[in-house]
């Protein structure tokens, strides 16, 4: 690639992702259970969510995953990072 190194972009909302993955499901059933397209979903995943759509997405995987009968994932702690804090206020779901 030319000689030149591109920098890998941090994975954001890890803990997010994890319990998505942990409890078996698919990021399009999330989507759809939060009524929103699935390409939306994965963009608003690529920067760090405000608490509020964070409690948003694990609370539909919490429905998702109790519906299928697995376990529901843990919540994880709500650290609010600094990326958080910079976002612009008003996205909404």
């Amino acid at each position: 690639m030319n000689g030149t190194t591109q920098k890998k972009r941090p994975v954001r909302n890890q803990d997010v992702r994890a319990a998505i993955e942990g409890a078996g499901l698919r990021y399009w059933w999330v989507a759809e259970e939060l009524g929103i397209a699935s390409g939306t979903l994965s963009n608003r995943l690529r920067k760090e969510l405000l608490p509020e759509e964070r409690e948003a997405v694990l609370t539909a995987v919490r429905r998702l995953a109790e519906r299928q009968g697995n376990p529901a994932p843990e919540s994880p702690s709500p650290g609010l990072t600094l990326e958080a804090r910079a976002s612009f206020p008003g996205r909404g779901w």
